[in-house]
This record gives C-alpha cells, structure tokens and sequence, in this order.
C-alpha cells in the first residue's frame, strides 16, 4: 500500500514552529482511508500513519490532523499518543450530541482539540467551550470582517486563534495585531518586502563561497582553510558528518576527514547549504529546512525523471528556488551576483519546462495538492510510488543538518 503525506508548518508569531500539519493519500486515491469499525481496519490504519514514524516527521512538534465525522465518533484519534497530534475538526461536522460526546472524551484523554476553517455561529458554542484552537481560513473569511469575532471570542473563551491561509507579509502583521497566536500559509516562502536595497557584503561573500563549490575542479585545501577559519561552519559541518543520517559507527573528528568523508558531491551540497541558511538570519528556519527538503527531493526524481539536468544540478536548483524569498528580492537581481551557468540562471528564472515539470510534482506533494494533474497522470508510476520514500528521507536529511 503506498502512503503519501506532507506537512505544512504551523508558525507563532515570532515565526518559530508551533508544529506542522499533517496531509495524509493512499495511493493514487484521492482520499483518507475508509474506516470500518473492526480491529483489523483499525490497524491499518495506526500502521498506516506509524509506517512514517510520526515522531521522526514532525521531531518534537506536534501534527495537526484533520478526522472527519466517522473518525470522530468512532473514537478514532484514540489511536494516537495524545502528546503527538492534535485532533482537527473539519467545517462540515455538526455539533450533535455524539459529536460533543467524543469531543468531551478527547479533551478528557489530554488531546487538544482545533476547529477547522471555523465561521462562527452560535450553535458552535458547546464545540468552543472544548475546544483549545480555532483555525480561521482567512480567503474565507478575510481579516477585515473578523475584528468582533475575534474580539468575542478573546473576551469569552481561553482559546489560542489561528490564522490559515495567510499569503502575504501584511496578512501576517495584521493578523498579529488583531490577536492571532497562530499561523499558518505561504508568507514565511515569499519576499516579505520587495525593495532595491543592495545585497549586503556579508550576503556576497557566502554566495561567492557558493561559486567556489561550483568550480569544476574543487581546491580541497583552499575549502578545507575557509571551514577552519569559520567557527559556525566547522562546527556545522562535524555535526552534520556525524548525526544519524550517516549512520557511521565512528565519529569524525577533523574537518579534513570530514570533507574526505562527505567526497566532491556532498561536500558540494554542504557548502550549498550552509551558505543558504546563513544569507539572512531573519528568515523562519522553516524556510532553509524547506529548501533542503526541495534540493533532496529533486535531486532524487531526477533519477527517474528524464531532463537535462544531473542529478547535482538539481539539487542546486530546488534549493536555490526559495533564494528569492530569503533576500526579499527579485530572483533576477540576486543572480547577478552568482555565476550559475546559464542553464541554472534560466530554470531558476522559472523558463526551463524540464525543470518545472520535477517542480510543479513537488510543490504539490508539499502543499498536499493530491487533485493536481501531476499525480493523476503518474498514477501506477515508479515515481508515484516512490514519492513518499523521496519525501521522508528529504525530511531526514534536513533535520539532521538542522538539529
């Protein structure tokens, strides 16, 4: 049974993860699993969800689930340690006595409890008064027609707001000021202000570390001086060299064994990303540790996708694609200040369809887009079914460079 799932990333409003939500496919079906009430129906699905390890997906966050009204009444979250997830009540479901009933237990049992896309009435009231989150999806329901709810609902209830669906930097602010806790969108993957401010020094300096990695030849020992002459990226780099993903039976302990270690093409990667996470420090981490995640993943459908990139360069690609959003400047300004060839500068411009089509697989499995063409057309596929693997060990690879 193939299982696809995908996390988008629940921030507060210092931009730091809250936790993530938790998008769940099986197969090509466009659908949560259908649930009988029987144990063995009941353990698939737990070794469904635990197949991926929940722990290792969200690290010590939690996931954000949503159940539908099936789920809820037969108990169905009960499954789960309550520490790991957070129940999510989809829009549709009415607060019938049943319902309530559930809710009540849950709540009782420690699990927190969101109401989901939440359009406030007031028979809603007996699911509030259980609930500890509210999610407002703010294309439903823009900002400017929630100030008295919102004011309400802070006056009558300890509950913490959600803001979903937040797309822009000004979404953002204004969200905050009207007391939303909570966030959740693509502000944190967009420039958050579009200026002509210059790149600075600093800025320049990592993305010239980068044209030293893309060098045909690399000069081991010009790379090895700069590592030791950078104190955070020595460090980083012996504990990269050294964290589970590599599974080594012995520490490394020097950086030149560390670079013998990693060989020309991870170290490529490594210079890659450290120069990426440290261009600008007032960017959420979520955002580099999406990066990486993307450069992982693309890297590995290159191997089954056919385009003229290797697989190297497209790791380079999907992790420089978010480049914009981390400068807070147009992808054309930045790469006057990179000498990518001009295959990489026309894919990362948006102009390649090789290229776009790897892209447009994975936002999608990012965003947990299951309707998009993309996975009708690669149903049955290698790809298709390889998809989740690609994801977990993207997932993987990030969290042990960012732990």
């Amino acid at each position: 049974m193939d299982i696809f799932v995908a996390r988008q990333p629940v921030f507060t409003g210092q931009k730091k993860i809250f936790g993530y939500e938790l998008l769940f496919r099986l197969g090509s079906e466009n659908a949560f699993p259908d649930i009988d009430g029987d144990i063995a129906t009941s353990n698939v699905l737990a070794n469904t969800f635990f197949s991926f390890e929940l722990k290792e997906i969200l690290g010590n966050k939690p996931g954000l689930i949503n159940f539908t009204k099936d789920l809820i009444l037969k108990k169905t979250p009960l499954l789960f340690p309550q520490k790991h997830i957070i129940i999510e009540v989809l829009e549709n479901i009415e607060p019938e006595k049943k319902i309530i009933d559930s809710l009540k237990l849950f709540k009782k049992k420690g699990f927190t409890i969101a109401l989901d896309d939440f359009i406030y009435h007031e028979k809603f009231q007996p699911m509030m008064e259980l609930c500890h989150i509210i999610k407002f999806d703010l294309i439903e329901t823009p900002l400017e027609s929630l100030a008295d709810i919102v004011k309400s609902i802070q006056t009558d209830y300890d509950i913490t707001l959600l803001a979903e669906k937040v797309e822009t930097y000004d979404e953002f602010e204004l969200a905050k000021k009207m007391g939303f806790n909570l966030f959740q969108g693509y502000f944190f993957a967009r420039p958050e202000v579009l200026s002509k401010k210059d790149i600075s020094s600093g800025q320049i300096t990592k993305l010239k570390l980068v044209d030293e990695a893309g060098r045909k030849e690399l000069d081991f020992k010009k790379i090895e001086t700069f590592i030791k002459k950078d104190v955070s990226v020595s460090f980083k780099l012996l504990k990269f060299i050294n964290s589970a993903y590599f599974g080594r039976p012995t520490p490394v302990n020097t950086i030149k064994d560390a670079i013998t270690y990693l060989g020309i093409d991870e170290l490529r990667k490594f210079i890659n990303i450290v120069a990426v996470s440290n261009l600008n420090k007032d960017k959420p981490n979520e955002l580099i540790r999406s990066s990486v995640i993307r450069a992982r993943m693309c890297e590995q459908c290159g191997s089954l996708v056919k385009t003229h990139f290797t697989t190297d360069e497209l790791f380079t690609l999907g992790l420089f694609s978010f480049m914009d959003a981390m400068l807070d400047r147009k992808m054309k300004d930045i790469l006057k200040n990179i000498s990518f060839s001009n295959k990489i500068k026309t894919a990362l411009l948006g102009k390649d369809k090789d290229f776009q089509k790897i892209l447009n697989i994975i936002i999608s499995f990012e965003q947990g887009n299951w309707e998009n063409n993309f996975f009708a057309v690669m149903s049955g596929t290698p790809i298709e079914k390889k998809l989740p693997g690609f994801y977990l060990d993207a997932i993987r690879m990030a969290e042990a460079f960012f732990v």
